[in-house]
């Protein structure tokens, strides 16, 4: 094992000024940092636990996505985060308009189900013909209409 201390480096290095100074400054905190790094490498052998990240803050949805060609698939949930992001309403911690891969990013987190090339189903969405472009956020929308009915048809009955 290599231990490093001043008194090995100063054995090796001369350290009288001149042109090497700046040299012989940048290898004593080259040094000093490896030394460092050392040391914490040894703790962390020596005290694993001590190390342990905690998964406390990583958020953990109990909600699972799965595909259904006939009704809300891959391109169905892409058409919801395109469609979140084109609207630009939704912005990120810069207040800017956040971008698609980071709206895809929590979907799939929210989820627990992966995209693949989100700008890949973006294409395709662009690709189908007009009147079938919106299809998921159609059902989406008649979804909402039936729920309307149903209430509407229970108010009309008291």
């Amino acid at each position: 094992m290599l231990v490093l201390s001043w008194d090995s480096y100063n054995q090796f290095i001369d350290t009288r000024r001149g042109k090497n100074a700046q040299k012989l400054t940048y290898l004593q905190k080259a040094l000093s940092f490896l030394d460092s790094e050392l040391k914490l490498l040894h703790l962390k052998i020596q005290y694993p636990e001590q190390f342990q990240q905690s998964d406390q803050h990583t958020f953990k949805s109990d909600l699972y996505f799965v595909p259904n060609p006939k009704g809300l698939g891959f391109i169905g949930m892409a058409e919801i985060v395109v469609g979140l992001q084109l609207l630009g309403e939704i912005p990120d911690a810069s207040g800017k308009s956040a971008e698609l891969i980071r709206f895809a990013k929590a979907i799939e987190q929210a989820f627990n189900f992966k995209f693949g090339d989100i700008y890949e189903l973006k294409n395709e969405i662009f690709r189908r013909k007009p009147y079938n472009r919106t299809k998921a956020l159609d059902m989406l929308r008649n979804a909402i209409l039936r729920e309307e009915r149903k209430r509407n048809n229970k108010d009309e009955k008291r």
